[in-house]
């Protein structure tokens, strides 16, 4: 006969999922039910500045959704660059200390329903004793933390680094979804003015001629730094104006993405242009169902794709798996 599953056996099991394994152990033992591990998301961007209204809008959708969402954001580092003066004033000045953690509730459902968006901005890493040679050593024991103090309480965490979104975290996040801005859409080729015109002409690029292009692209900046594997859920494609294509050719740019093992999630027309401010929507703002509606569907299936499993264990020479990348160099 099989060997029977014990309460050890599930609870290990659990804590591969992300839950620690003596409160797991405790559930099993007592027969209740084990919360599931939080999806710990982390959007990566060459540039941020546009995106903080489009992760502000999935995540508003998926706490009217009764969805339990952290937007964890780390402090500012900008307290560690106070100058000091000099001379016999120094000793007397107070060193200079870490902010304290904030945490402001951006949303909550009408009484009885379930749902809530809460903002957490805290540090997350600090630097250890400087060695005699190299540099020193990071210490990011407040960002796993901050993580554990959340638990089981919330369904998703959002992870929004206060520098460049470029940088995968593969020791915190358990998923990451690619944010592409395209500037200019490639629709055709070798464009070149005409003579005496400001019109410009290029021969048409087919949609999987065009989808090539799109991955190039949106992955550029991930390729040449690192060299871990990334669990990659898909890309949300964003433009600042209507793209000069038709529905048609956007679906079959999303067939050949999905063939190539990175999953179109959506398309994003934000009307602006690249910016440097970073900034959340405003509580206000979020209270207005028609954000919510504008980004309803890119919400649902950005959490369908957190849902789902890798079907198998990516190789290392594949680019880009189904569920992971490998950034290789060259």
């Amino acid at each position: 006969m099989p060997k029977q599953s014990t309460a050890a056996q599930a609870a290990r099991n659990d804590a591969r999922a992300g839950m620690k394994y003596t409160e797991a152990l405790r559930a099993r033992k007592s027969g209740l039910a084990v919360p599931a591990a939080p999806h710990i998301v982390q959007f990566l961007a060459e540039r941020s500045g546009n995106f903080y209204q489009l992760v502000g809008g999935i995540t508003a959708v998926w706490a009217r959704s009764g969805h339990r969402v952290l937007l964890l954001q780390e402090a500012s580092d900008a307290w560690r660059w106070v100058m000091r003066p000099r001379g016999r004033n120094r000793r007397k000045q107070a060193p200079a200390v870490p902010p304290e953690p904030r945490t402001t509730v951006l949303w909550t459902p009408p009484t009885g329903a379930s749902g809530c968006l809460v903002h957490h901005i805290c540090m997350w890493e600090a630097l250890g004793p400087r060695p005699q040679r190299g540099f020193p050593d990071i210490d990011r024991s407040q960002l796993h933390a901050a993580l554990d103090a959340a638990g089981t309480d919330y369904d998703v965490i959002v992870m929004l680094p206060e520098g460049s979104w470029s940088y995968p975290d593969t020791d915190a996040a358990t998923a990451h979804v690619i944010l592409a801005d395209i500037d200019d859409f490639p629709h055709t080729d070798c464009r070149s003015a005409l003579p005496g015109s400001l019109e410009e002409t290029g021969a048409a690029l087919s949609p999987e001629q065009s989808a090539a292009v799109l991955r190039d692209r949106c992955r550029s900046f991930l390729f040449n730094i690192h060299r871990r594997e990334i669990p990659l859920k898909g890309v949300i494609w964003q433009t600042h104006r209507k793209p000069p294509v038709d529905a048609a050719y956007l679906a079959r740019i999303d067939r050949d993405m999905d063939r190539a093992g990175l999953p179109s999630l959506g398309w994003n027309t934000f009307k602006g242009w690249p910016t440097s401010y970073r900034q959340l929507p405003d509580p206000e703002e979020l209270q207005d169902p028609d954000l919510a509606h504008h980004y309803e569907h890119l919400a649902r299936r950005v959490h369908a794709a957190l849902d789902t499993r890798p079907a198998s264990q990516p190789t290392a020479r594949h680019r880009c798996a189904p569920a992971t990348i490998t950034p290789t160099g060259g």
